[in-house]
């Protein structure tokens, strides 16, 4: 995991790309009132897709509304196909994990923040509400990382 809690995987699939494709199709297709998997998605012609939770956050398009985003290309290899993905967390969950982190580092050094209350009290406040943003998340890039491994049934190239 990066910086930026970005997760990078490749899987070498024993198909070939248009049964990739199709499989992919298949996860996508889904009616919207299925939420026997909860992912959802789209495929492009370039063979590009990029994968979300169906429940979401917000129903604002303008701002990222799901807690996790997977998104991926798949190539030809011979008879083969490569499935080259990046599974990240929501950008507002990653700004607000470092925010908390600032101010923590902030308060520890001395420097006065908005944030009122007795020193000790911010002193565990931080790092308390960082570490449950961190399993956030965690869980919800895992989460959707297992099960579009699980619906493809892929394992990971180490």
């Amino acid at each position: 995991m990066d910086i930026f809690f970005t997760i990078r995987h490749r899987y070498l699939v024993n198909d070939t790309i248009d049964n990739v494709r199709a499989n992919i199709e298949s996860i996508i297709d889904r009616r919207w009132y299925d939420f026997s998997e909860n992912i959802t998605g789209r495929l492009n012609s370039d063979g590009s897709f990029k994968l979300t939770h169906k429940w979401s956050f917000a129903v604002i398009r303008w701002i990222e509304n799901s807690p996790a985003y997977l998104s991926g290309t798949i190539t030809a290899d011979g008879n083969k196909a490569i499935i080259d993905t990046t599974i990240r967390p929501n950008s507002g969950l990653v700004i607000f994990f470092y925010l908390l982190t600032i101010l923590f580092v902030c308060e520890l050094v001395g420097i006065n923040t908005f944030i009122q209350g007795p020193k000790t009290y911010k002193l565990l406040f931080f790092p308390f509400f960082n570490l449950i943003l961190f399993v956030l998340m965690k869980m919800f890039t895992t989460g959707l990382r297992n099960r579009f491994e699980r619906l493809l049934q892929l394992q990971r190239e180490e």
